[in-house]
């Protein structure tokens, strides 16, 4: 599915994306990815919230990228699958909150990001 339009995605190498996750209180929906290449978990976020993102062991994924979605059901292995989904009612994670949870697991300290106007 394209990102972008409902949604933008955090791309996180697994082991640092359940770290963060188990630090974000309210998440929305997560799908893991368990490809033995790159293993992956993705929080979706607000469209256009993911603008000068950097923050390490993950990469923002917005217009002209694409992720591939497991169907609801699918809540385990063998491929892509649901950490949480979004059938459980809630969407998008706040921005601000997975940078949060990510700069804490990788020890990343925010920069400033002059195009954002504050600190990121």
């Amino acid at each position: 599915m394209a990102a972008g339009v409902d949604w933008d995605a955090i791309k996180v190498v697994r082991s640092f994306g359940l770290q963060a996750l188990d630090r974000i209180a309210e998440p929305g929906a997560v799908v893991v990815d368990p490809s033995a290449a790159a293993p992956a978990v993705y929080f979706f976020v607000r469209p256009g919230t993911t603008d000068g993102w950097n923050v390490a062991q993950s990469t923002a994924l917005s217009v002209t990228n694409h992720v591939t979605l497991p169907p609801e059901s699918r809540v385990m292995p063998p491929g892509p699958y649901w950490l949480t989904s979004p059938a459980d009612g809630r969407l998008h994670t706040d921005t601000a909150t997975v940078r949060a949870a990510l700069e804490r697991v990788t020890g990343s300290r925010p920069s400033w990001n002059p195009r954002m106007e504050h600190f990121t």
